[in-house]
């Protein structure tokens, strides 16, 4: 990971916080806020990429010689070529001079599973309703990632917003499946278990609050293993806490699916919703063909992995509730009617199903 810095002159102060992009392959976020210095833009890059100094200096001199507004510019980059990075750049200034609602920014007729983890949210809550905690702007990233020259991001993956659906009070947890691969690590892991516990002390208080995690992840960010094991940890028992309150409802739409010990926290939910393109399991085809060989599952046979851990197939086999179309409307829908719709028992009380069912499937295989 390299570090680059530039100053420039300028004039107007910008005086509101901008964000763009995601930290992710080829892209990269771009944060704009007020200047620490007034007359100067403040440049500070953090990039994946090393040795591209003169690249990234031209890419800089071009863009802020062109314009003049005094601010500060972090820019976290996973490799973006220098065509995106005069892009980002330029989608951050022209939303300077023009705010608007990132969380619906470019949604309107788009597939859910394209959004990203924010635009997720903000087409979940009702119109105008939308607001995030600890956000970007508040720069509460991870602490482990740039010690091992990984470039960390501003939220750390995991975006946290409070709003309504349907009127009725909510608060969403998406995970950005394009940063580490939605990996779970000490912070991101920290502010879902916050929210957990914040709306179990409202559901005590006689408020309750309907929480719905968005979940595209792979579980444990391996760079934080031990911490973003106890992160999980606390979210299984957040889970479980709760649903003697409220029900709880996990989407997993796709791209990534949700593996690991954050496939275990889907799994304790009491409304799984999933669209085809998602994927559903503890172990991911990779981790199950490298310990078991390529003859038990072949990771590159899509259509062995979708049979097996898709959408459709958990929904037919009951590990997921509703399989939904790829579309913000329908996963909307689908959310509103678990939450006027409880289950009468939690899934994770269902355990002697769950052994009967596992008792039967072992005595066939043995005939």
């Amino acid at each position: 990971m390299q570090l680059i810095t530039a100053t420039y002159e300028a004039t107007t102060p910008v005086e509101t916080d901008i964000h763009v992009g995601v930290v992710g392959s080829g892209d990269l976020e771009i944060l704009v806020s007020p200047p620490t210095v007034p007359g100067r833009v403040s440049v500070t890059v953090r990039t994946s990429v090393d040795g591209f100094d003169t690249t990234w200096r031209g890419v800089l001199d071009n863009f802020f010689g062109r314009q003049k507004l005094a601010c500060d510019v972090a820019v976290n980059d996973f490799g973006a070529t220098p065509g995106m990075v005069a892009l980002r750049l330029a989608q951050a200034f022209d939303l300077v001079a023009a705010p608007d609602d990132e969380a619906t920014r470019g949604t309107a007729g788009m597939p859910f599973t394209e959004l990203n983890a924010r635009q997720r949210s903000g087409v979940l809550l009702d119109p105008g309703t939308f607001r995030e905690i600890l956000g970007p702007s508040d720069s509460i990233e991870s602490p482990h990632l740039e010690p091992q020259d990984i470039v960390p991001s501003s939220d750390d993956g995991a975006v946290i917003a409070r709003g309504t659906i349907d009127g009725a009070p909510a608060a969403v947890v998406a995970l950005e499946g394009k940063f580490q691969g939605g990996g779970i690590g000490e912070v991101s892991g920290a502010k879902i278990a916050a929210v957990l516990e914040r709306a179990l002390v409202d559901a005590e208080a006689g408020t309750p609050v309907q929480v719905v995690l968005l979940l595209e992840t792979g579980g444990i960010r391996l760079q934080e293993a031990n911490l973003g094991l106890l992160a999980i940890a606390e979210i299984h028992a957040g889970i479980v806490a709760l649903q003697k309150h409220v029900p709880v409802t996990a989407v997993v739409a796709g791209m990534v699916g949700c593996f690991g010990g954050m496939g275990i926290a889907a799994g304790l939910c009491d409304n799984i919703i999933m669209t085809r393109a998602g994927r559903l399991s503890l172990n991911g085809p990779e981790v199950i063909e490298t310990e078991a060989g390529v003859e038990e599952f072949n990771s590159a046979d899509r259509a062995t992995v979708w049979a097996v851990t898709g959408g459709e197939h958990r929904v037919a086999t009951g590990r997921a509730d509703a399989l939904v179309a790829d579309n913000p409307t329908a996963v909307r829908e689908a959310v509103a009617a678990g939450w006027r719709n409880p289950p009468g028992v939690h899934r994770a009380d269902r355990v002697d199903d769950l052994a009967r069912e596992l008792a039967g499937t072992t005595a066939e295989r043995m005939k």
